[in-house]
């Protein structure tokens, strides 16, 4: 009876010191919830994104290189005043538009 008891002991203690472990690695790594829609880091960052935006509605304009439609607010623009949807297809498009003219 005493061998259980000190084997139950032993075991609790062993699942204490490993809990408290993963809690500390928890706090300090992501985990699967860091990127979850409902995590506060998440809504936090979503909220910084859409810089206050809410209930407003934005003009789409269309990339000149790929035809993609993005926001006014997110669109790049080139030197030529064309649109754009990111920084490669502004590159890509005025690489293109240097070998065409040269």
């Amino acid at each position: 009876m005493q061998r259980i008891l000190i084997v139950v002991v032993v075991l609790v203690v062993v699942w204490r010191i490993l809990a408290s472990i993963g809690r500390r690695l928890a706090q300090r790594e992501p985990g699967a919830d860091s990127f979850s829609r409902f995590s506060p880091e998440a809504r936090r960052r979503r909220r910084q994104w859409s810089d206050g935006t809410q209930g407003r509605v934005e003009e789409l304009v269309e990339c000149s290189r790929c035809g993609t439609f993005v926001p006014v607010g997110r669109a790049l623009t080139g030197g030529d005043q064309s649109t754009y949807c990111s920084e490669d297809c502004r590159h890509q498009g005025a690489d293109a538009s240097a070998h065409a003219g040269g």
